[in-house]
């Protein structure tokens, strides 16, 4: 749990909070989120007919859940992926390590100091979810989970960079392979998917048999780590196929569920590796 009394969570959200920098970002984000949904509508209102139009929030509302979830993997590994090496770079790791705050308390207030930003690009769109919802079309329950999946998906990648952060020395190769780690988790496991359904139909739907339930299920299983499967499984929503492995399990939970590991395994990996550097120092 983090604890507001934590000088590091206090010195990094004054470091993060008071400049023009945090104002800029939130400011950035609503007015290209806005930006979109409204280029989205207008171009919705002129060529769609009415009924459609009438409930444009069935459209809008992805579209905006979408582009928030993609903004989300571009930004948030940035915003940790320096958070030691910077100090290494400036050289006051050392006298960091060695002062009364313990490792837990280092990781959860540079950590913490991350998520700010994360909570204040998502709390910032809700009046814009809340237009779209306003439209019809989209359940309050799934925008929720959408919301939820987002916040998870980007404390994992939080988390991630700031692993990386502790592994590498430099802040901008640090940046990079946070992000390269997160097109992997996002694209790059997609694409394995993708490559399964085509060896899939080459071998059984080309032929014209049936699909292997192994194929299918490998299939089914890498989608079921993607934020944005997780996401399309809700708005606007797809059935899983009766054979699938864990066909009650609703996909945005074993998605939540797989990135929770991943947090608390690069967590760890952190801690203890910020640990190591104290008992060396």
């Amino acid at each position: 749990m983090i604890k507001l009394s934590n000088p590091i969570l206090i010195k990094e959200m004054r470091t993060r909070m008071r400049g023009r920098r945090a104002f800029i970002v939130l400011a950035g984000y609503v007015f290209v989120l806005s930006l979109i949904i409204g280029l989205f509508y207008f171009a919705l209102s002129r060529a769609a007919p009415t009924n459609v139009v009438m409930q444009a929030g069935s459209i809008l509302t992805p579209a905006l859940i979408y582009v928030q979830l993609g903004l989300i993997c571009l930004t948030a590994p940035t915003f940790s992926a320096s958070a030691i090496s910077s100090e290494r770079e400036q050289q006051t790791l050392d006298l960091l390590v060695i002062s009364l705050a313990r490792p837990s308390s280092i990781l959860f207030g540079k950590v913490g100091a991350a998520l700010s930003y994360l909570l204040l690009t998502l709390f910032g769109s809700l009046p814009l979810v809340s237009l779209t919802y306003a439209l019809g079309g989209v359940s309050l329950r799934d925008i929720a989970v959408a919301y939820l999946v987002m916040l998870v998906a980007g404390i994992t990648f939080c988390s991630i960079s700031f692993l990386w952060s502790t592994l590498i020395r430099r802040s901008v190769l640090a940046q990079l392979v946070s992000i390269l780690t997160v097109i992997v988790l996002v694209v790059g496991i997609p694409g394995l998917a993708a490559f399964f359904s085509a060896l899939a139909f080459r071998v059984g739907g080309g032929g014209g048999g049936g699909v292997s339930n192994t194929y299918m299920n490998m299939i089914f299983l890498l989608l079921r780590t993607n934020p944005f499967a997780a996401v399309a499984s809700m708005i606007p929503g797809f059935p899983l196929p009766a054979a699938a492995w864990m066909h009650s399990v609703p996909i945005w939970l074993s998605q939540i569920i797989f990135y929770l590991f991943l947090t608390t395994v690069s967590l760890l990996l952190a801690l203890r590796r910020l640990g190591r550097v104290r008992n060396w120092l």
